[in-house]
């Protein structure tokens, strides 16, 4: 509730904050060189609210800049629901809630005495008038909405179809520093990928209902799913919004207990513990599908309304299925153009997906058969 009213007064009163600041510094500040600054850096801010997806996407970013500045403390702004991704990258920072007092975390910005401010925000204001705050004399941003670019010293362009976690990485590069987003296998779990028993992951929900894919459907894959030669027990994740629709779908598949249902009753910690020792992750665009990505799971992930180019990873164990459509992708920045039909979704098969099953699973089954027997 709280993240959804920030939410609201940042695209009612964060333009005109931004002008307001902008003018200040206009007035007031000089801007100096980031070469002059950049000898004796103590203390770097990386601002970074929003979801989970661009959390984890940010973690390679995150690991070249401690990499690049070994001494120096790092702190990161992000909402309370993604405070554990850093530790499962083995990224060092201390972390600042923006939604747990954000009038307090403005004072701790301002009494910070930082050398670089860093703003992974692409478009809202509030984290501009934060990096502003932090009053550190390098703040670097995106270059993609006038009404905030007055308040960063260094801007970045930012590519609108361009893999996020790369695009991330742009903001390293007015510090010198050039390196390629590595997204897989970024974080890790305790004991990941060594599971006895091979389990099938499945979130069956969706941050909003233009991504949602039919409960049916969901029936109908994982009675395949369950009867393939891929694992033993399908687990159904999510947050608490989706135990309800989870636990639908598990009644209506009749399989017993070999459908587990975790949605909405564990940690992201332990979410993640689950997802890194499965045999295959399968589910919609969601921050916990960049979360099967990171832990090196394989994927089958489907897109509707978001951009699979920027927010998917199409390699052997991960793979996209979508519907080529005229009208998507049509998400950006969290808005997406009114639809009755959602079509991008609801022509998405179960054949289309168990297709993409095959792809991932079976190739990898028939090559460990293959190599036993050559034992």
């Amino acid at each position: 509730m709280r993240v959804r009213l920030l939410k609201i007064l940042d695209a009612t009163v964060g333009f005109f904050l931004c002008w307001a600041a902008g003018y200040f510094l206009y007035l007031f500040r000089r801007q100096d060189a980031v070469a002059d600054r950049l000898e004796k850096v103590r203390r770097i801010l990386v601002i970074r609210p929003g979801g989970l997806g661009d959390m984890i996407l940010l973690q390679p970013m995150l690991k070249s800049l401690r990499q690049h500045y070994p001494a120096a403390e790092i702190d990161l702004v992000c909402e309370k629901r993604n405070r554990e991704i850093p530790a499962l990258a083995g990224v060092s920072v201390r972390v600042l809630l923006y939604d747990a007092f954000p009038f307090r975390l403005l004072f701790q910005l301002r009494r910070g005495r930082y050398d670089i401010a860093i703003d992974a925000e692409q478009f809202h204001y509030f984290s501009a008038v934060m990096a502003m705050m932090s009053r550190a004399p390098v703040r670097v941003g995106f270059k993609i909405n006038p009404g905030r670019n007055t308040l960063y010293t260094h801007l970045v362009n930012y590519d609108l179809e361009g893999y996020e976690a790369g695009e991330f990485m742009r903001l390293l590069r007015p510090l010198g520093i050039h390196v390629q987003a590595v997204v897989q296998g970024c974080l890790t779990v305790p004991g990941s990928g060594q599971a006895v028993i091979p389990s099938v992951v499945v979130h069956v929900g969706a941050s909003t209902r233009y991504k949602y894919w039919k409960s049916t459907n969901f029936v109908e894959l994982i009675k395949r799913v369950a009867s393939a030669a891929i694992a033993g027990d399908v687990f159904l994740v999510g947050g608490r919004n989706e135990e309800p629709v989870a636990e639908r779908i598990a009644r209506e598949a009749g399989l017993g207990d070999r459908v587990k249902i975790l949605a909405g009753r564990m940690t992201i910690q332990q979410t993640a513990e689950v997802i890194g020792n499965a045999a295959l992750f399968i589910g919609g665009d969601s921050g916990l599908a960049h979360l099967a990505v990171a832990l090196g799971t394989p994927t089958v992930v489907m897109f509707g309304p978001s951009d699979h180019k920027k927010w998917g990873v199409e390699s052997p164990r991960n793979v996209v299925v979508r519907k080529a459509l005229a009208c998507a992708p049509c998400f950006i920045f969290g808005y997406h153009k009114f639809c009755h039909s959602i079509a991008c979704m609801a022509g998405i098969t179960v054949d289309d997906v168990m297709a993409g099953v095959s792809s991932v699973i079976f190739p990898r089954i028939s090559s460990s058969s293959s190599d036993s027997r050559a034992r």
